[in-house]
């Protein structure tokens, strides 16, 4: 491989490996091309097995590469395999909140979670109610309080009219580095509070009127 090539590839500070899952026809491959592209069509080819998206940020100074799978054309067995789990750090639960079936299946997907990760995972998870451009079956009000009792954030989007996706994304990787990117933020705040190389004694001599 051309080491150009590679180090262009790897031209960046931290990574997240995001998995979005959640039932058929509620957006899932759209919430990507609306994020990775700030693109939306109604019409997509859909996904066969498992497919990803990259999209490269800045936050804090840190530069983050940012890869999505797309589970598409998996939900109808309502339960993915371990290998789709593998070395994910956070993953989105999507539902349609024109689509009440879609919301109660979240339980399913949930436990598709656990029994993949285990009860006690670390994995950080954000659930998001996607078409709120459509008529609702689920108000905003209740899937909150689910979430809630959950203690899992939530949010609400419209990859076909670009509300929230970004939002959204970014709190996943937020929840995701955590740490990683308040000590960066922390560090380029005390740079620019550093004070001038002028040393006190020079200081004083400036102030000085003798």
């Amino acid at each position: 491989m051309d080491s150009k090539i590679h180090n262009k590839e790897m031209n960046y500070d931290e990574k997240c490996q995001i998995l979005v899952i959640g039932n058929s026809e509620v957006g899932k491959t759209s919430l990507l091309i609306r994020y990775t592209k700030n693109n939306f069509t109604m019409q997509h080819l859909a996904t066969i097995g498992i497919d990803h998206f990259t999209k490269d940020e800045e936050i804090n100074g840190l530069n983050i590469r940012i890869k999505v799978w797309d589970t598409a054309g998996q939900e109808r067995y309502k339960s993915l395999a371990s290998s789709f789990f593998r070395n994910v750090q956070g993953i989105i639960l999507v539902y349609d909140v024109s689509n009440k079936e879609s919301f109660d299946d979240l339980k399913i997907w949930l436990d598709s979670i656990k029994s993949n990760l285990g009860a006690d995972n670390t994995v950080k998870k954000i659930i998001i109610g996607n078409k709120i451009d459509l008529e609702r079956e689920v108000t905003k009000n209740e899937a909150e309080m689910y979430c809630y009792k959950l203690k899992i954030d939530y949010y609400e989007t419209s990859a076909k009219e670009n509300v929230n996706v970004k939002e959204a994304f970014l709190k996943l990787v937020h929840l995701i580095l955590g740490s990683k990117l308040d000590e960066k933020k922390e560090s380029l705040v005390n740079l620019t509070l550093r004070p001038s190389n002028v040393s006190s004694s020079e200081e004083n001599s400036k102030k000085c009127s003798c």
